[in-house]
């Protein structure tokens, strides 16, 4: 009784929703950024190369595991295997070995991805081969250990279904493989991470740009880490139930190809932030400039029209009223008068001359036309609209150069 009760518990158990959520998590994740930084090489920067392609195979990649994960789900991962008939857990390993190939292959596309990121920083030729020696032996590695673990069996069918007669590599011998693509991921994620700070140590940039390209590239650390933490778990794939005790080490692995794309496409997004963030400052700047002149300081509303004899658009014009102030009357008749003796005797015995003006005295010298225009509007004691614009003054010395 002691040893059935638990049993039956365990059978009841069930993450697969949690792996489904991840999986999707990580897929979305893993896919925007690859689009953000496709449609910032197209539409802003105009210039797609090889790094790019290589992360666009990367984020087919992890789609195309996420979909097998969901099929895994669906065959018992997640479960204890106890809870599973022989042919689901057939099923389950069938798509498990597919998704390490393709964890193999993604994770060397992303990686392949920064390095041809980094050929584009132009620098000496000697820090270059290098980075072409690191393409190569990522290609050769992986292919090797990727051939290594699809033939493990044979026939291959025997990889799943142990029923099956044939010879396969030993549980070592799969977990030699496994850690052998483990040790490689991390050395070329320390690798690329760090050896920015050697390329761009001559580079003429500003300081803090060089900086923060260093700090972004150095993210690809955060992908190591997890990966040193998934080949620490690495046993939890090889035991009596796989399709629970190996979640902790499916999590990690997922992670570190999620953030090894995004970390891949953070630096290549930058242009695009630099252009959104312009964009944005400039529309609540413009937003800010039209709200400011909804409220204007003179309230021109209350300002008189001229006479329509001078208006061709008078009929369209409703000019405010305004009562008349006989003060100001006055002393608009009164520069009327000085306006036309001026007209009549320039500078006279009165002492009216340019200095009288306001305005620049440079400007008159050059030919410039001073005109000076006052508008007055009032109402008479019977009712009749009158305007006092000062319309003569402004005949009366506008039409005079003064040279």
């Amino acid at each position: 009784m002691s040893s059935s009760g638990p049993s039956l518990h365990d059978s009841d158990d069930n993450r697969g929703g949690g792996i489904i959520a991840t999986t999707v998590t990580v897929s979305f994740l893993a896919s925007t950024a690859v689009a953000l930084r496709l449609a910032t090489r197209i539409w802003i920067v105009r210039s797609v190369g090889w790094d790019d392609y290589t992360i666009l195979f990367a984020a087919f990649g992890i789609i195309i595991s996420s979909g097998l994960v969901i099929v895994e789900v669906h065959y018992g991962f997640g479960r204890h295997m106890n809870g599973l008939s022989h042919w689901q857990y057939i099923e389950f390993m069938k798509y498990s070995y597919g998704e390490w190939i393709q964890t193999f292959q993604t994770l060397m596309f992303n990686k392949i991805s920064i390095c041809f990121f980094l050929l584009r920083i132009p620098v000496e030729k000697y820090l270059i081969r290098p980075i072409q020696g690191a393409i190569i032996a990522l290609i050769i590695s992986n292919i090797v250990l990727t051939l290594l673990w699809i033939f493990q069996c044979n026939p291959i069918a025997s990889a799943w279904n142990k029923q099956t007669p044939g010879s396969c590599f030993t549980n070592g011998q799969l977990q030699r493989i496994i850690i052998s693509q483990a040790l490689i991921s991390i050395i070329s994620d320390f690798m690329l991470a760090l050896f920015p700070i050697v390329l761009l140590w001559k580079v003429q940039i500003a300081p803090r740009i060089k900086a923060g390209l260093c700090t972004l590239m150095a993210l690809g650390l955060i992908t190591a880490a997890c990966c040193i933490v998934r080949t620490v778990l690495n046993w939890q794939n090889v035991n009596s139930d796989p399709t629970w005790e190996s979640i902790p080490n499916w999590y990690w692995r997922s992670w570190e190809v999620c953030i090894g794309i995004v970390t891949a496409c953070i630096p290549a997004l930058r242009p695009g932030y630099k252009t959104v963030s312009a964009g944005i400052r400039s529309y609540l700047s413009h937003r800010s400039s039209r709200q400011s002149s909804d409220f204007p300081l003179v309230d021109t509303s209350k300002l008189s029209q001229p006479p329509a004899s001078q208006n061709p658009n008078a009929q369209h014009i409703t000019r405010p009223q305004a009562s008349y102030d006989p003060a100001l009357g006055a002393a608009a008749q009164a520069v009327s008068i000085e306006a036309d003796r001026a007209q009549e005797y320039g500078a006279g015995e009165d002492g009216f001359t340019m200095n009288s003006l306001p305005g620049d005295i440079k400007t008159a010298d050059q030919g410039i036309k001073k005109t000076t225009r006052i508008e007055i509007a009032g109402r008479s004691a019977d009712e009749s609209q009158r305007s006092l614009d000062l319309g003569d003054v402004e005949r009366g010395f506008g039409n005079r150069d003064f040279l």
